[in-house]
């Protein structure tokens, strides 16, 4: 079986998101908190309440969800499940059963019919003896007569169409929680429950993966059978406490056509190449161990003591080889835990061929993993699904490898990195990451942070990309930071690239803050000679703010003229040589007549004439204004050298950063109203 479809309204972070799975690897991707567990735990919700395997995995699945308490299992708390208090939740999906699974069942009315009537009356899980009665009854007679027409009229049907809906809509005003269809859950249950303890057709895999250490407790048969019932869904965590468990039944019972030494060989040599399994067996002090060998060295380590990384992925791996039936569901939360870069981009090809090629496994796995999320859009027949919102989620096909994905590429990004982030922001450098990170670190939670190279840079990329928005293409959130430098940008916001202009010379300005620096110079760590008074410290910040107008205004005056680049570009020397060199003499020969022809005194001149101009009207606008229009980085720079502290300047503009933030002075909430506005945080 798998399922195809579902539907999931008000549950936890979701509102409205609709989707179809394939019947093979469905990976989910998206931002942190976005919703894509809570995709996993809708199904295993739906399939707790109505298709329970044992008699606690509903009221655990509740539990571990926040619906229901075990101080008082008699109440559900269902408000703590819905997004929206006022409206139900409302949970279901499609699962497509195979020819044999509606084989089994079309042979199985009567058994069919007889736990229906069980669910009906609440003796699913409380023996046989007052359902024997119940069913000697009149009332009986009647109720199971009903459910085997029921059940006979369900099977027909399966026979054209081979799916059951399973859902659920919960009501917390209410209280009430009603099955989509009853009997689909009956169904299902059924099948599930048809097999041993110790297999399963539906199974979940948390993130909380805790892996056993040392030695355990062992039980085996009957006293290990309900653990191995709880532990495929109501009390997943289970799973991992009982590996010894597991490995020792498997040795001794022999249940499978291939021994679990087999297992773990394929799982060494599929993912972790440089080991190989050597030996299961019993040490000289009674303890079971399972020994690998370094394929290099031959050292011989316990599996115990592999790294946390390879540890998680085999011992899981090897789980749902031993537990999950062929044809069976697998939901699986973060699978590249603890694990190698190099292990997960193999991990889906290895799933793909070992347990769903081999032996029809549908795996629905939620990852933020770039390798896994590319290893899925490379794979044909992998279901790659984008949870972009609460009410967003889209298959994410070939046909996006397109212009878009390498406009992406040249920015510096990826449509992996673009698919684990609610988007991507881009800053002119690596110190501009480092300060919007530590300054800013819940706003830019959901964004991946990149340096992008220089205001030129950045304003080519927004170009390029809202060239690109429209014509059409579908475009993911960017956001762009830059400095304001000499002048405005032309640019403006479009649908999706938010663009942001900080209205200061550049980011540094903003740490250009009074109160924040007049509290750190107080300090030996951040002045040799300390400054007790905040007088002085605007006066020392004045005096070399005013020092950058001779350069500021020479680089105006210069940039004036407009002269002709004559350096070398790499167009020039494309072609033969006789193209080559009379595209260069062009180059110089424009150069030269670009020049005036002054000679250098009277250039001298007319340049000092116009520097001291543009000094006048600077120094007029720079008196009241000094703290925007100053190139802040370099202000800053010239102070770490002024005060001589003893931390790097790198450090030292974190720690003016971390004091404005702790004063909440005026700078830092211009500049984080800023930012919360241009991203919506």
């Amino acid at each position: 079986m798998h399922i195809s479809h579902i539907e999931v309204r008000n549950f936890r972070a979701l509102t409205d998101i609709s989707c179809d799975f394939g019947d093979k690897i469905n990976v989910i991707v998206g931002p942190n908190a976005v919703g894509k567990s809570t995709i996993l735990q809708s199904i295993r919700l739906v399939k707790a309440l109505i298709a329970p395997r044992s008699a606690n995995e509903t009221n655990q699945v509740l539990i571990s969800l926040g619906a229901a308490s075990p101080h008082f299992p008699q109440r559900l708390f269902l408000h703590t499940i819905a997004r929206d208090k006022t409206r139900a939740v409302d949970i279901r999906f499609n699962v497509i059963v195979t020819d044999a699974e509606a084989g089994t069942l079309r042979n199985s009315v009567p058994a069919i019919a007889q736990s229906l009537v069980a669910a009906r009356i609440g003796q699913s899980f409380l023996g046989t003896a007052a359902l024997i009665q119940f069913l000697q009854s009149p009332r009986g007679r009647d109720a199971l007569a009903e459910a085997t027409q029921e059940t006979e009229s369900a099977l027909k049907r399966l026979q054209t169409n081979r799916t059951l809906l399973l859902g659920v809509s919960l009501d917390s005003q209410t209280g009430s929680v009603i099955a989509a269809d009853p009997l689909a859950g009956v169904l299902f249950g059924f099948l599930d429950n048809n097999l041993p303890p110790s297999s399963t057709l539906f199974s979940y895999f948390p993130a909380d993966r805790a892996l056993p250490m040392g030695e355990v407790g062992l039980q085996l048969g009957a006293a290990d059978a309900q653990q191995q019932l709880e532990s495929h869904n109501s009390q997943p965590q289970l799973k991992y406490t009982r590996l010894k468990n597991l490995i020792i039944n498997s040795l001794i019972l022999g249940d499978k056509t291939t021994t679990i030494k087999d297992d773990f060989e394929k799982i060494f040599s599929g993912l972790l190449r440089s080991r190989t399994i050597d030996s299961i067996r019993l040490n000289e002090l009674g303890l079971l161990e399972v020994m690998t060998s370094d394929k290099a060295t031959g050292s011989m380590i316990e599996l115990d003591s592999l790294s946390s990384g390879e540890k998680n992925i085999s011992l899981t791996l090897l789980l749902v080889a031993r537990t999950i039936q062929n044809g069976g569901i697998a939901l699986f939360d973060e699978p590249e835990l603890h694990l190698n870069p190099a292990v997960s981009r193999d991990l889906v090809s290895f799933m793909m061929r070992e347990y769903c090629d081999e032996r029809d496994i549908q795996f629905i796995m939620c990852s933020h993993s770039p390798e896994i999320l590319t290893s899925a859009f490379s794979n044909s027949e992998c279901q790659l699904l984008h949870l972009k919102s609460s009410s967003d989620v889209s298959p994410v096909g070939k046909k996006s490898l397109d212009e878009y994905s390498e406009a992406i590429t040249r920015l510096g990004s990826s449509i992996s990195e673009n698919m684990l982030y609610e988007g991507t922001a881009f800053v002119e450098g690596p110190t501009d990451v480092e300060i919007i990170t530590f300054a800013f670190p819940q706003l830019f939670r959901r964004l991946n942070l990149r340096p992008k190279g220089g205001r030129n840079q950045i304003e080519e990329s927004i170009k390029e990309m809202q060239e690109l928005e429209r014509s059409g293409q579908a475009v993911s959130n960017l956001y762009f930071f830059f400095d304001k430098d000499d002048d405005v940008s032309k640019f403006r916001d479009s649908a999706r690239i938010k663009i942001v202009q900080w209205p200061v010379r550049c980011i540094e300005n903003y740490m250009i803050d009074v109160d924040a620096l007049s509290e750190l110079l107080r300090s030996r760590d951040y002045a040799e000679t300390p400054i007790l008074s905040s007088g002085q410290v605007v006066k020392l910040l004045r005096e070399l703010a005013f020092r950058q107008i001779d350069s500021i205004a020479a680089r105006q005056q210069y940039n004036s003229y407009s002269y002709a680049n004559s350096s070398l570009q790499k167009t020039d020397v494309d072609g033969d040589l006789d193209e080559i060199v009379q595209r260069l003499y062009g180059r110089m020969k424009s150069a030269r007549d670009s020049l005036s022809g002054q000679s250098e005194a009277e250039w001298t001149e007319t340049f000092r004439a116009g520097v001291e101009q543009k000094k006048q009207e600077m120094q007029r606008q720079w008196e009241a204004d000094w703290a925007s229009l100053c190139d802040g980085k370099r202000l800053i720079s010239d102070l770490h050298k002024a005060v001589q502290p003893r931390r790097s300047e790198a450090a030292f503009k974190l720690a003016i950063v971390r004091e404005m933030k702790n004063q909440e002075t005026r700078n830092w909430r211009d500049w984080s109203a800023l930012i919360t506005k241009a991203i919506g945080g």
